[in-house]
């Protein structure tokens, strides 16, 4: 059989920037993806390597806060600062992992203007020293292989890094009224946009020339729910050395990697079927016929409840262009009221909506190789995926290419 060509939508992960979420994006941004998609990993018990981390910073606060993940789930640490501004940490890890060094620490909830100082390092075996004459984010960091690459990265990113600061520092002089302004938010949005795009060639130039880096198959991880699996995820993961493909860390990948080409822009979603609100069974193959908008989120998500206007918005301006929704939850057992809730609150009843209240041990999450969520798919009318991860105005800019 001939190969269906594939029509190549433009995909994005950023979310619409209205005043109330820009510090969600803006954060997000900061932590470069490949953090969130590091800690998403599961990890699993093996020889663990001891770490010291120690630092002195100019800045002298009162605490400093290490975040990072293990085989026995997620931790935080802190340490007092002496008052020459020194502070030590010392643990273990189960192999080389990326790790968060903040003060305060980062909740992830902070308004752009209070994003906190930051740090990210690579804990490894042996000692790690942080430097700084004034903030942790002007830091100097020395350790072994992982943060020697790592280092050199950080000097790669420094032109989307500033543009990110440009971007903050924008955001938090202007107005009330000037963040509401359209133009405005439309000038943000494409400054993330330009900084994504550039970080992006930074990342896969770096994985092309460090091969042997354990820093290039992290990076590449960050990237596997954004770009082609077949064309741009696969080719590059090839060509890294067979000794870190065949490490724990890149047997997952590959493993991740095979089910994240089933659902590639290019292939036929594949078939499910759960409950809906009432309790009825629906398929997904009973959306054929129409482009749907398979919508991954849940009641206790926050960007997906800031994410819920825009889709609402979307599919009032579509619906009536052969469109609709699918909206599928990962809401925990026994939750259905909280979905309902959210449903109605969210103002979403024009649309079906299904869940096994299975929270992430739902049956859809591995089909789909969802890692986060907000999380979409947009399918044609014969159930062929065209687009991934659609916000904010993309969703409408290629809905409008579509069905104009």
């Amino acid at each position: 059989m001939e190969k269906q060509p594939k029509r190549h939508l433009k995909e994005n992960r950023l979310r619409s920037i209205s005043p109330s979420i820009l510090a969600v994006t803006t954060n997000r941004i900061m932590k470069k993806k490949l953090w969130i998609a590091v800690l998403c990993f599961p990890m699993a018990a093996m020889a663990q390597d001891d770490f010291t981390v120690t630092g002195q910073i100019g800045t002298r606060p009162d605490k400093i806060f290490l975040s990072y993940r293990t085989a026995s789930g997620f931790v935080l640490d802190s340490t007092e600062v002496s008052s020459n501004g020194t502070f030590k940490f010392h643990g273990r890890v189960d192999a080389p992992s990326r790790a968060l060094v903040t003060s305060p620490p980062d909740t992830g909830t902070r308004s752009v203007a209070q994003i906190p100082d930051r740090l990210e390092i690579y804990l490894e075996k042996g000692a790690i020293r942080i430097t700084s004459k004034d903030s942790l984010t002007n830091a100097m960091v020395k350790g072994g292989k992982a943060n020697k690459d790592f280092s050199a990265y950080r000097e790669l990113s420094a032109g989307p890094n500033a543009k990110i600061n440009a971007m903050m520092i924008k955001f938090a002089a202007a107005s009330e009224d000037q963040r509401r302004d359209p133009q405005f938010q439309t000038d943000l949005q494409a400054m993330i946009m330009e900084i994504e795009a550039e970080q992006k060639a930074i990342d896969l130039e770096f994985i092309t020339a460090n091969p042997k880096s354990l820093l290039s198959l992290d990076l590449l991880a960050s990237h596997m729910d954004t770009e082609s699996a077949e064309e741009v995820i696969e080719p590059a993961f090839r060509r890294l050395s067979k000794r870190l493909r065949q490490s724990e860390k890149g047997r997952m990948i590959g493993e991740m990697l095979e089910t994240t080409k089933r659902v590639d822009i290019g292939a036929i979603a594949p078939e499910f079927a759960q409950p809906d609100t009432a309790g009825n069974e629906i398929s997904l193959s009973s959306f054929r016929g129409k482009y749907v908008l398979v919508d991954f989120w849940a009641s206790w998500c926050a960007p997906c409840r800031h994410e819920n206007p825009n889709v609402v918005a979307a599919y009032q301006r579509f619906r009536d262009k052969n469109f609709t929704v699918l909206g599928v939850s990962l809401d925990r057992p026994g939750a259905k009221d909280a979905w309902l809730k959210a449903i109605h609150a969210d103002g979403l009843q024009e649309w079906a909506h299904v869940s096994e209240l299975k929270w992430w041990n739902s049956e859809v999450v591995q089909q789909y190789a969802i890692k986060g969520i907000p999380a979409n798919f947009l399918l044609d009318p014969e159930g062929r995926i065209i687009g991934k991860n659609l916000r904010g105005e993309v969703l409408h800019a290629t809905l409008e290419e579509l069905l104009r």
